[in-house]
């Protein structure tokens, strides 16, 4: 008899999606992706996306190891942009000890900063 397949995770992007399946498959964890050709046309949000799914003995450990890599908070939605950009901002030396919201605003600093001598050398 065929073992049942669950989905433990949904993706939009199939980077994000290869990153966990190899993740998973380096622990042991045979990985299946439903709907993976459908997400690469215009109407993948009509199929919901890249499911990602594993046999229902190894579905347990699988979900504990994806909410360990942090691709999705505790309650299996999707992390939010902000998320994305703190977990990423997190890493930068200087900033990593930093609230979220200093992060933010230094990015912005950052970013206009940069457009500005830009401007400045299209002008001059």
């Amino acid at each position: 008899m065929e073992e049942k397949l669950i989905t433990i995770a949904t993706f939009s992007y199939a980077p994000e999606m290869g990153l966990v399946r190899s993740k998973l498959e380096s622990e042991g964890i045979e990985c299946f992706v439903k709907d993976e050709l459908v997400s690469q046309t215009y109407i993948h949000n009509a199929v919901g996306g890249m499911k990602l799914q594993v046999k229902e003995t190894d579905a347990e450990r699988a979900a504990r190891i994806v909410e360990e890599m942090g691709v999705f908070t505790k309650s299996g939605s999707k992390v939010s942009r902000l998320g994305a950009f703190d977990r990423i901002t997190r890493t930068i030396p200087l900033l990593g000890g930093m609230s979220l919201v200093v992060r933010f605003f230094a990015f912005l600093v950052l970013i206009a900063i940069v457009l500005s001598f830009v401007y400045l050398m299209l002008v001059l």
